[in-house]
């Protein structure tokens, strides 16, 4: 992606399903730092939108916890009756939207299938890349939970009905936030 877009507040640009074959959800885990034993990992995370990286291509933060809550978001969506979740970063007041819908489909949305093999590849090369640096905590192995569920889930979509939910994202900036 060549520019980057600034997002003023609830700026509603959809994501296009071909940017799942690039990854969605980026991380640079030669950036990962972990400053104690069982403390939190800080590291490159943004997400590849169709006008852009969202928040900023380079964009540092707290990858381990930030992939745990989004999986955890992702989740909730499973329920039939959640139609809407967010997706936080740390640092600032950024995130996104994330949309289910079911009958009329916009040209912006998803497949949900797509949403979850994004953030389980992620979630999955992050806690790898910490294993094998010996990075130990509370939060990894919440992730490490969590990449399981979204495994178990994938599975049980191939045949319930949430096989057919289309996602929208929304990138998202608090408009009273001051930086």
């Amino acid at each position: 992606m060549s520019t980057i877009k600034r997002y003023p507040c609830k700026l509603t640009k959809l994501l296009t399903t071909q940017l799942f074959g690039k990854g969605m959800i980026t991380v640079d885990l030669q950036t990962f730092h972990q400053s104690r034993e069982g403390g939190n990992v800080t590291g490159v995370i943004f997400l590849e939108l169709q006008d852009g990286a969202f928040p900023a291509s380079g964009w540092s933060d707290f990858p381990v916890i930030i992939l745990g809550w989004w999986a955890d978001a992702l989740l909730q969506l499973e329920v039939p009756e959640r139609r809407e979740v967010q997706w936080l970063f740390m640092d600032g007041p950024h995130s996104v939207i994330l949309t289910k819908t079911v009958g009329d489909i916009s040209a912006g949305a998803f497949e949900l299938s797509q949403v979850h093999g994004s953030l389980r590849e992620a979630a999955q090369r992050v806690v790898t890349y910490c294993d094998q640096r010996r990075f130990l905590s509370k939060d990894l192995d919440s992730l490490r939970d969590s990449v399981a569920r979204i495994k178990a889930n994938q599975a049980v979509q191939r045949t319930g009905a949430s096989r057919s939910a289309h996602i929208e994202i929304r990138p998202s900036v608090a408009a009273d936030s001051r930086r």
